[in-house]
């Protein structure tokens, strides 16, 4: 039987085990007297006794393995470790002390980690993006798991304009991003996203503060939602993805992503009518952008002692935009009768709000504020984008950004005003 013991900021809050293929997890005693107390997710509830996962229904396995980076970045990590990329309770044993979201899991034998940072200097940063994807961005010493998702990413602390890499118990404060590995078919995805996230924040999307830096290699960094206070005494907050917080397995990110399952999503939450509100504006930018990866674990909760709430939105970038015949491309959610981008109307936006639990005039009201502002607001960020100084590609840039800006947005907007 393998073992591991599960932490959230230095408490533990319980042990997984698994054998013979077979998940358990059972909560500590002091876990279950903590005052703020709160279970994992909700198909793990707070008992004392040892849950175990059935032969179909795998709620802990299926939670615990969502933890994981996925596709090329699972691979990669494994490679690097030296474990089979399926064995997802041997890859939680090495990359644990840091996980995406707030969870420490530790060998039985270790009762917690020393915490430390690695100073990085721009230099260093830039040679390990270079060398990807053969090493992963994120030091072999420290072990630390990539967060969930398929692109690269290193967790980092930015501590004004120093680098730091956490070793041990030490949480990141933000995540980094290169550009795609594979530029030639997915070129500039660094603007690409910083252009989308703060779009999102100006048509009035909670997102978490981004920026772009240049090592000289341009990369994009992201402020963690998933943490309170500053370097050196943050500390983390329990999030869960859409797939942890509805019991699926990660395999289902996409089959499952539909109206009705977040529909569910949101019924969970506190606010649950604000909540839906927001779901249905994040998925209606999602389709004028062009985000046509905005699946099930691109939507995630924040766990509070007073309920569980929706999370700023995170991983928002025009993929469309790489398609030569965009509007071709799936929606993240099929909307009424319109599974592609080129078949949406107005229409089948307001039948997705009502499948989401809002009234028409509602969902028109929502869908008009956004058609309203979303090309003025455009507008005006590749305007100050066209100001900045020391851009080493600034041209490619901004190509970038006009795409954006009149192959998808404006396109998106004229469907749907009609």
């Amino acid at each position: 039987m393998r073992k591991l013991n599960v932490f959230i900021n230095h408490l533990k809050v319980g042990s997984l085990f698994e054998e013979d293929d077979i998940w358990a997890f059972q909560y500590s005693e002091d876990w279950l007297h903590f005052v703020d107390r709160y279970p994992i997710c909700p198909q793990i509830p707070l008992q004392t006794e040892k849950q175990l996962d059935g032969s179909t229904k795998r709620y802990i396995q299926w939670f615990f393995d969502n933890l994981l980076p996925e596709e090329g970045a699972r691979t990669l990590l494994a490679g690097d470790i030296k474990i089979d990329e399926a064995d997802s309770f041997g890859i939680l044993s090495i990359t644990g002390a840091e996980s995406a979201g707030a969870m420490t899991l530790l060998p039985s034998e270790a009762d917690d980690v020393k915490a430390g940072v690695i100073e990085l200097s721009y230099a260093e940063l830039n040679s390990r993006i270079k060398n990807l994807p053969d090493i992963p961005l994120n030091n072999k010493e420290s072990k630390r798991m990539s967060i969930a998702g398929a692109q690269h990413k290193m967790l980092i602390i930015k501590h004004g304009d120093q680098f730091l890499e956490p070793v041990g118990a030490t949480p990141s404060s933000h995540i980094l991003k290169p550009e795609h590995s594979k530029p030639e078919f997915y070129w500039q995805t660094v603007r690409n996203e910083w252009f989308v996230m703060n779009l999102a924040k100006a048509v009035g999307l909670d997102v978490p503060h981004t920026e772009v830096c240049y090592l000289p290699e341009p990369v994009y960094i992201i402020e963690r939602f998933d943490r309170v206070a500053l370097f050196p005494n943050q500390l983390r907050v329990h999030a869960l993805d859409g797939c942890q917080l509805l019991g699926l397995s990660r395999s289902l990110k996409y089959a499952q992503s539909n109206v009705k399952q977040l529909y569910q999503f949101t019924e969970t939450l506190r606010a649950k009518g604000k909540a839906k509100i927001t779901v249905f504006n994040w998925a209606i930018f999602n389709a004028i952008v062009g985000n046509t990866d905005a699946h099930l674990k691109n939507l995630s909760c924040l766990v509070t002692p007073n309920g569980v709430v929706l999370s700023p939105m995170y991983d928002l970038i025009s993929t469309a935009i790489y398609d030569g015949r965009h509007l071709n491309a799936e929606l993240s959610q099929p909307m009424g009768k319109a599974k592609a981008l080129g078949e949406l109307t107005r229409a089948d936006v307001l039948d997705f709000g009502e499948g989401l639990g809002l009234n028409k005039t509602l969902s028109q009201r929502e869908l008009d504020k956004m058609l309203k502002i979303i090309e003025i607001e455009a507008d005006k960020i590749i305007e100050n984008v066209s100001t900045f100084k020391g851009i080493p590609n600034k041209a490619g840039e901004l190509r970038m950004l006009r795409e954006i800006r009149y192959k998808m947005i404006q396109e998106m907007v004229a469907r749907l005003h009609t």
